[in-house]
């Protein structure tokens, strides 16, 4: 009895050292299993011992000696924004400002397509990265877009974060790495004035005419909107087609210069009118035209026989 009594004392007395032993350790070492070994990274590796998670470097027992990385830049931007030109800036400074081309300014601006010329207080759109910004269409669709302007539909989708494809007309849209078509060369005296071919044509600038369209046809600025003040036009199309259009429309036509009429010619990417106000005894003859020295600008210019070549067209009488 006394022997089993002593047995007893001593087992519990064991008990008793070993909890106080672990509860001892228990105050220098983790206490739970996941404490224990640490967190693990993706490839489910122990980093008990220390190592890096991600952005964040860890000491022994999961102590942060790193912190996570904090951005220094903003997000990149999704939306094309409206920029107003300051004074003395062109395409080429603001396009370096933005960090995208002249081109891609010019395509993203409708009234850009044949100039490259901005005045201060201008308002253009500005794409966001490298590529175009749109206004859509009824007729446009994402796949219609893509194959224009050689994007991929799917990064037209998940760059303007859409939720559709169907397209509702008047959508901004940004074609990321979008490419535009080609430039219409400069009017002719642009391209004389800035060192292009020489002329000998005698020319005088008269003003400038701004107003509405006429007849809902023809645009300010244009050459046919300057003929279509000084003429009766039934017809349609670009200058280059007014020659064959109104002949089929009946009216006479010919090569030679009368007053009055309109000369039809190639001079520009989409052909050019001018009205005929005088011809002079050596044959040359006289005309009022715009558009050809610069957009908007009126100007009289007296051209000699032969002189256009194989530019002229014709006359419409």
């Amino acid at each position: 009895m006394r022997i089993n009594r002593y047995l007893t004392h001593a087992v519990v007395l064991g008990i008793a050292v070993a909890m106080s032993s672990y509860a001892a350790m228990d105050r220098h070492f983790p206490t739970t299993l996941t404490a224990r070994l640490g967190p693990v990274n993706a490839e489910a590796v122990v980093v008990g011992e220390g190592g890096d998670v991600g952005d964040v470097s860890m000491g022994r027992y999961s102590t942060i000696i790193k912190p996570v990385a904090i951005p220094t830049s903003a997000p990149q931007s999704h939306q094309a924004f409206v920029y107003s030109v300051a004074a003395g800036e062109n395409l080429s400074a603001i396009a370096s400002k933005y960090h995208v081309s002249v081109a891609e300014i010019r395509w993203s601006n409708t009234n850009l397509i044949s100039t490259d010329s901005v005045a201060t207080g201008d308002q253009i759109v500005i794409p966001p990265v490298h590529g175009i910004v749109v206004k859509t269409k009824a007729s446009d669709t994402v796949e219609g877009l893509g194959a224009k302007y050689q994007v991929d539909p799917q990064v037209i989708i998940d760059f303007n974060r859409l939720r559709s494809t169907q397209l509702t007309p008047g959508m901004t849209l940004v074609l990321p790495g979008g490419v535009g078509g080609a430039f219409p060369p400069p009017p002719a005296i642009y391209q004389i004035l800035h060192g292009g071919s020489p002329s000998n044509y005698m020319v005088h600038v008269v003003g400038c005419c701004l107003g509405p369209y006429v007849n809902n046809k023809f645009p300010v600025g244009w050459c046919t909107y300057y003929v279509a003040t000084k003429r009766n036009v039934t017809w349609t199309g670009d200058a280059g087609y007014w020659y064959a259009n109104a002949a089929a429309q009946g009216y006479p036509v010919g090569p030679t210069p009368k007053v009055g009429s309109i000369m039809v010619t190639w001079e520009s990417w989409a052909g050019h009118v001018a009205y005929v106000e005088a011809v002079n005894p050596d044959g040359s003859w006289m005309v009022s035209e715009m558009n050809w020295v610069a957009f908007d600008v009126i100007d009289e210019r007296t051209i000699k026989p032969g002189q256009l070549g194989a530019k002229l067209v014709g006359f419409i009488y």
